[in-house]
């Protein structure tokens, strides 16, 4: 009996041995496995983001009529849809099944270094060729279209990838119960209807200024200093009792004091925070956190509602640009106005509570890097002029002055003109002492407000 013993030990132990090993593997496994599936993600993640770009590129190039202007477009065109490849080329598809999506891609970037190298050379572009970029246009809203889509469902499902690559392992013919390999096929699908083709929040770069000229040769304040600044801008209720504190020092781009400003007793009470900087006392941002649980006011009253609260602070003459609503709240920017012309690297954002006008935000960054009282360059060309360097496939209106940034240093007096392009809307930025284009931004219309690309 005895001689059974040990044999069906050594036996017990082989088989706890194989167990053992066995779950290490399916956790080795597993961990490869989320690996893989992070990996995937931020590859298609980062694909969806680039075709977005593509999209606001192609765009922005057909209505560009300066070659400087233009070339730049499509140098930038080129790379985007070079990174878009490389993400495309890391998800677990297959050529079969990426195939057409990746030659538009391919198609993309080589037209675009075609053009950049033909407008180098001091070729204008023609018309059978921007006809070719519209068409290229019109397959990236498409596939934007998609990829948004798509997107939506990889978030609803951490294990989108993981499951598309048992599928793709086990070269599955029936896509009916999978949603990712289905939605992909139906991408590539919608690719291959289009013919082959023979043969990218704007004016931010001025942030990146070391130094806030509405602060330059103003002297530093204190803590009691701060509190009193802080009191004197948050949007008071006469009904109730404010009192500030400073709860932290700050070493950001502008060195400032946090302070919390507080309204009423207990929990019904509000608290605000608030940054103002240490040299002159000027607040860069504030926020109370307050979600409003209904509109009572119309957005053009809040717009008013932002602007005497601007100009009760001292910020003289603003002008509303864009706005966007979210919930029943509206976020407006407003630039800063000289002699007629807007100054959009002179910022200010400011946040309404759509439930009784109380301003709850406010970030004026850009107006302290930028605001100072400007020597603006001479006008040489006409509005006229400026108009007819535009690309004539535009319906133009508008032509007011403005002066934008460009790069990270550099400003220009421009007309900033409005072009329609079927159901697209550009704006248009040409040089008022040169002529030349400057800039070209994408207007997004929503049902909430209007951003710029």
């Amino acid at each position: 009996m005895r001689k059974w013993i040990i044999p069906a030990l050594l036996g017990i132990l082989a088989i706890g041995a194989v167990a053992v090993w066995g779950n290490t593997q399916r956790l080795a496994n597993r961990q490869t496995e989320i690996f893989l599936d992070n990996k995937y993600q931020r590859a298609f993640f980062d694909l969806t983001s680039q075709v977005q770009k593509l999209e606001v590129l192609l765009s922005k190039s057909m209505v560009a009529a300066d070659p400087r202007l233009d070339l730049a477009l499509l140098m930038d065109l080129r790379q985007q849809a070079a990174f878009a490849q490389s993400n495309l080329s890391q998800l677990p598809l297959g050529d079969a099944l990426a195939s057409r999506t990746s030659k538009f891609l391919t198609q993309v970037g080589d037209y675009g270094d075609s053009l950049a190298r033909q407008i180098s050379r001091g070729e204008a572009i023609g018309t059978d060729q921007w006809d070719s970029l519209h068409n290229l246009y019109q397959q990236s809203v498409d596939l934007n279209r998609e990829l948004q889509g798509m997107s939506y469902k990889v978030a609803q499902n951490n294990f989108y990838f993981s499951e598309l690559v048992r599928q793709v392992r086990k070269n599955l013919q029936d896509t009916s119960g999978n949603a990712a390999r289905s939605d992909l096929q139906t991408l590539d699908q919608r690719m291959q209807n289009y013919p082959s083709l023979i043969y990218d929040g704007p004016f931010s770069e001025h942030l990146e200024k070391t130094e806030p000229r509405a602060l330059s040769g103003q002297a530093e304040i204190g803590h009691n200093e701060a509190v009193k600044r802080a009191l004197a801008f948050v949007d008071k209720n006469p009904n109730l009792e404010y009192k500030a504190v400073v709860t932290a020092d700050t070493n950001g781009r502008i060195p400032a004091y946090r302070v919390e400003v507080s309204a009423g007793e207990g929990d019904a009470g509000t608290r605000t925070q608030l940054d103002v900087s240490r040299q002159g006392g000027r607040v860069i941002w504030m926020i109370q956190p307050r979600f409003p649980a209904e509109q009572a006011i119309s957005i053009d009253e809040a717009r008013q509602k932002a602007l005497r609260f601007l100009k009760d602070r001292d910020f003289g003459e603003m002008k509303s640009t864009y706005y966007m609503q979210q919930e029943n709240t509206v976020t407006f920017n407003f630039a800063a106005v000289q002699d007629g012309v807007t100054l959009y690297p002179d910022l200010v954002k400011v946040t309404v509570a759509l439930d009784n006008g109380e301003i709850i935000g406010a970030e004026t960054t850009g107006y302290l890097m930028s605001h100072q009282q400007r020597v603006l360059p001479e006008i040489k060309i006409s509005r006229e002029q400026a108009r007819a360097t535009i690309n004539p496939r535009l319906e133009v209106t508008g032509g007011d002055l403005a002066l934008i940034p460009v790069g990270a240093s550099d400003e220009k007096l421009t007309y900033e003109f409005r072009g329609k392009l079927g159901e697209e809307t550009y704006l248009i930025y040409i040089n008022a002492e040169t002529g030349r284009e400057e800039n070209v931004l994408k207007l997004i219309e929503t049902e909430n407000g209007t951003l710029t690309m």
